[in-house]
């Protein structure tokens, strides 16, 4: 076998049992990216809610998106919008730039500090901190064409 084609079928092999690994590593980008999305989502509904229970249901609702359903913080009774996408947007950021992993940090305990408020100023000061966060997350993940 010359070295070209040598070279060629090594080349292509090493695709094939590659492929399989970015296929993968692009999902999870894609489910990171609508985790991030719901979340964000969810965190301008708690903004808009005229009542405190329902800003404090939105802001769990950002809590398990971020955390997933093996998350110590999550609560299966609140719901979760993000059920399907992924493991969470924090577990499925390992792999992401420390800018995004931050951010999302951020974006939990703001949303923790959030669902913890006693008034409706407080939990809508911390939802807009955390979509600010979660803002932050997504224009620091890598764009993928």
């Amino acid at each position: 076998m010359n070295k070209r084609l040598f070279l060629s079928v090594v080349f292509i092999g090493t695709l094939v049992g590659v492929s399989p690994l970015l296929a993968r590593a692009s999902r999870a980008a894609t489910n990171l990216r609508a985790e991030i999305r719901v979340a964000a989502i969810h965190a301008g509904l708690a903004l808009e809610m005229h009542a405190l229970p329902l800003t404090h249901l939105h802001l769990h609702h950002v809590i398990n998106c971020l955390v997933g359903r093996h998350g110590r913080q999550f609560d299966p009774r609140a719901g979760n919008p993000c059920h399907g996408l992924g493991e969470g947007a924090i577990p499925d950021s390992r792999m992401s730039p420390p800018t995004v992993r931050m951010a999302l940090h951020d974006a939990l305990d703001d949303a923790l500090a959030g669902e913890q408020a006693k008034t409706l100023v407080r939990a809508h000061h911390m939802a807009f901190a955390a979509r600010e966060n979660l803002l932050r997350a997504t224009q620091a993940l890598p764009h993928h064409h």
